[in-house]
């Protein structure tokens, strides 16, 4: 069953399930850019609660997930949109063709940010993902 499908018929055994599981059920399962499966996931983070986002973005830190990164830097990018920017998202993979980012920040006061997300502790950043769903939480 595709995933917002699920979302509509069954949305408190969703908010059950870890992030890779909901992952798998966005499209083929496999987050590419300009895939099914990429554009049905950052459907659903548009509309899970914030609370839920900071949970699936701890997953992604504390766990090992093939491609917890990626799902990651939809996480974060959606935590912008909530916090009313104009998100353009990045690519998930580099091209030689294209400039890398993992998204863009847009607002009519402010500057525009640049995000670059990491799942590695080089940089302890494990607390910023629930103080974004906390100032996200505050504007629902």
């Amino acid at each position: 069953m595709p995933l917002l499908s699920f979302w509509k018929n069954n949305r408190e055994e969703v908010l059950k399930m870890g992030v890779d599981q909901i992952v798998s059920s966005a499209g083929d399962g496999n987050l590419r850019d300009g895939t099914a499966a990429s554009e049905e996931f950052r459907k659903f983070l548009r509309v899970v609660p914030s609370e839920n986002l900071s949970r699936y973005a701890r997953q992604c830190l504390e766990k090992s997930y093939e491609k917890g990164g990626l799902i990651l830097q939809d996480i974060v990018n959606e935590f912008g949109q909530k916090l009313d920017f104009d998100v353009e998202p990045g690519l998930y993979q580099g091209k030689k063709t294209a400039i890398g980012f993992d998204g863009i920040w847009r607002s009519e006061r402010d500057p525009e940010i640049i995000v670059e997300v990491k799942t590695t502790d080089y940089k302890n950043c494990r607390y910023v993902a629930p103080r974004l769903a906390t100032r996200c939480a505050a504007r629902s």
